[in-house]
């Protein structure tokens, strides 16, 4: 029978980022075996009280980590609680950061000293620039940005409610994408991990075949069902995503049930996490790990 799943809380000590991101250096501490600093961590295993520790130690990665997918410019809202249709609300708080959630993930793992790159494509207007040098100030290489005069550069409002913890995101996309002609081998050259958030599709899933050719792990960020995100998800060692997500493969209300459901139809993942907003994350992982 499967494992029991473990339940995870975990808050990373820079602001902003989201749950997702915390996941993932879950992920590299799972995949490489990689204390990581500044992370607190709290445990509830069954039958058992919650045990909090944190990981003081830091070891770098030896190898770099890569990242395939969304980047772009996040306008931040916070509001006391989120608005009802036709109300007019104030803020408590606006900021203008970098976001997408390959490039929040490489950010903060940058951040704590590890060798990371991110593969996408912007445009060349100014929030495209902006995106490149919030990028190269976290520490992560841009050397496979591609900027394109034919795109304007994603951005995203994102409504922050401090009441239940939880945010709403509104996104203008890019007119245009990285293309599986657009990958190679040479993106992974020194690479000893690749994080996929489901962005540029059929791009991602060229290099995840690549990747898994070459042994290296690929984790995979999906929050909802998109174009040819099936086949990427059978490239995945490691999946993380939210709470709703996971009733696509079990179909159920039991989110412990569709965890199941998903490793049992996804055979290559080593194991699946579920964010759950402020109750932190649960985990299901296989016997193997």
């Amino acid at each position: 029978p499967p494992p029991p799943p473990l339940s995870l809380s975990l808050s990373h000590t820079r602001p902003g980022g989201g749950g997702i991101l915390a996941t993932c250096l879950l992920a590299a501490a799972a995949a490489t075996a990689v204390s990581v600093a500044a992370v607190r961590v709290l445990t509830l295993s069954q039958g058992s009280p919650p045990r909090s520790g944190s990981l003081r130690r830091h070891v770098r990665v030896p190898a770099r980590i890569a990242g395939l997918g969304s980047c772009g410019v996040d306008f931040i809202a916070q509001v006391s609680e989120y608005p009802n249709p036709d109300d007019k609300i104030r803020t408590t708080d606006f900021q203008v950061f970098g976001g997408g959630n390959a490039a929040n993930t490489l950010c903060a793992l940058g951040k704590l000293g590890n060798p990371v790159q991110l593969i996408t494509k912007v445009g060349t207007d100014a929030n495209g620039e902006l995106i490149i040098k919030e990028l190269e100030g976290s520490g992560v290489s841009t050397e496979h940005v591609l900027q394109s005069s034919k795109t304007p550069s994603p951005f995203t409002y994102v409504i922050v409610d401090q009441k239940s913890s939880t945010r709403t995101c509104i996104h203008t996309a890019a007119t245009e994408e990285l293309v599986p002609e657009e990958i190679s081998e040479r993106m992974l050259e020194g690479c000893g991990w690749l994080h996929l958030d489901g962005r540029h599709t059929p791009a991602a899933t060229r290099l995840a075949t690549l990747a898994n050719e070459m042994g290296i792990p690929v984790s995979l960020d999906a929050e909802k069902d998109r174009p040819g995100l099936d086949e990427l998800l059978t490239r995945a060692d490691m999946l993380f995503t939210n709470s709703k997500y996971p009733s696509i493969f079990g179909g159920k209300d039991d989110l412990e049930e569709n965890l199941r459901a998903t490793l049992e139809k996804l055979p290559r993942l080593k194991f699946v996490v579920s964010t759950q907003g402020s109750d932190g994350s649960l985990a299901m992982v296989r016997d193997e790990i």
